[in-house]
């Protein structure tokens, strides 16, 4: 079970693609520079060579604009600011100082835009009010120059706002995705903490018992043939039970719907306790108060505790006389312990078992101990589970 990265929320750009939007980026600036420097050159003619300097200093300065835009603006106002020192008027060409102010505004915060605009305005205004004679301006032609120069840097403001709000959107949507995967791998950990300990505690206990009863059952075959036979029947219907549990596990995983095999309950610890014996296991149990419905979840809870901690009595504890599983109910749940009187000790303190029992028990709000007694070990469990 694994989870697969998604990558639609942010596709890779190919190498070769993004060349290629650069190069008809770069194609557009330049065609943009060639169409302004053409219009311009009838207009304001070859009469002198600021006439045709100062309009490629413009256009060129202009191609710097779109990887470097800051630098651009700031050459198209050196080459504007010298434009009205050499004689010339307003030229065509003077778009440019528009353009640039764009991308500045586009790509840079109010700190640097702002700056930038009121230069440009103030070059616009001086120019203009220069020359009103000599190209026949109006107080309202004058206004209109300078407005264009705000719209200009309002374009690019709102060109820069709104990139930035999609670009907040995508990281959203990025850092969403990110957080579902994390979840789905932190459920399928889980599911597989879940399958892990639900396969332990079926083989393990089916097969502590079979090894039992077949070594019973080996060492009656010649003096006792009937009890070695029923030894190998009882080895028969643990195996059959042990094969059913796996079943209903792996059905589930194959499965692609919800429907699942009843697991057990409350209802099979009795035929639980019983295999114990039959393998010499002198198990009893003890209810105190009064028993009552609980969830499935929490009597599998149950269920499980006590089939590992008996798993455990076969495999830790040794030779004894007497083990007990107590369960007393009060009005907020329910106390299981399990004591033996053998000497299981620490070595039944470890292991996966031990982690299963506790892992299982915190699942639904409860707590487990697991520690040796004066006289043997207990596992003792509490399962809230209010009336």
């Amino acid at each position: 079970m694994a989870s697969p990265t998604s990558s639609r929320m942010s596709p890779a750009v190919h190498p070769v693609a993004r060349s290629a939007g650069s190069a008809r980026a770069r194609a557009l600036d330049v065609a943009v520079s060639l169409i302004v420097f053409a219009y311009n050159l009838p207009i304001q003619g070859t009469a002198s060579l600021a006439a045709l300097l100062v309009p490629v200093g413009l256009c060129l300065a202009y191609l710097l604009s779109r990887h470097r835009p800051v630098l651009a603006f700031v050459l198209v106002m050196v080459v504007a600011f010298v434009q009205p020192l050499v004689g010339l008027g307003l030229l065509v060409a003077d778009v440019m100082v528009i353009l640039t102010l764009v991308r500045v505004a586009a790509v840079r915060p109010w700190t640097v835009s702002i700056p930038t605009a009121t230069v440009a305005a103030a070059w616009t205004l001086a120019i203009t009010v220069s020359t009103r004679h000599t190209d026949g301006l109006t107080p309202g032609d004058i206004g209109l120059f300078v407005a264009i120069v705000l719209v200009a840097w309002l374009v690019g403001t709102l060109t820069r706002t709104r990139r930035l709000y999609v670009e907040s959107l995508e990281e959203r949507a990025l850092q969403a995705e990110r957080e579902r995967d994390t979840g789905t791998r932190i459920a399928v950990l889980d599911e597989r903490a879940r399958i892990a300990r639900e396969l332990h505690d079926v083989v393990s206990h089916g097969l502590s018992a079979i090894v039992l009863l077949s070594e019973g059952a080996a060492s009656m075959a010649e003096t006792d043939p009937d009890r070695a036979r029923n030894a190998m029947l009882s080895v028969r219907d643990t195996g059959r039970h042990a094969m059913t549990e796996m079943r209903s596990m792996l059905s589930v995983l194959r499965s692609e719907d919800d429907a699942t095999d009843p697991q057990p309950t409350l209802a099979g610890l009795e035929n639980l306790l019983e295999l114990s014996r039959t393998v010499g296991v002198p198990v009893t149990l003890r209810v105190e108060g009064a028993p009552r419905t609980l969830t499935a979840g929490t009597e599998l809870v149950i269920y499980r505790v006590v089939q590992e901690a008996l798993t455990n009595v076969r495999k830790h504890a040794g030779p004894v006389e007497t083990v007990e599983v107590c369960m007393r109910w009060t009005d907020d749940g329910v106390a299981v312990s399990v004591t033996d009187d053998g000497r299981g000790g620490d070595s039944a303190t470890g292991g996966l078992g031990v982690i299963g029992m506790r892992e299982r028990v915190e699942a639904v709000g409860g707590s487990l101990t697991a520690e040796p007694a004066d006289h043997g070990f207990v596992v003792h469990a509490w399962i809230p589970a209010p009336a």
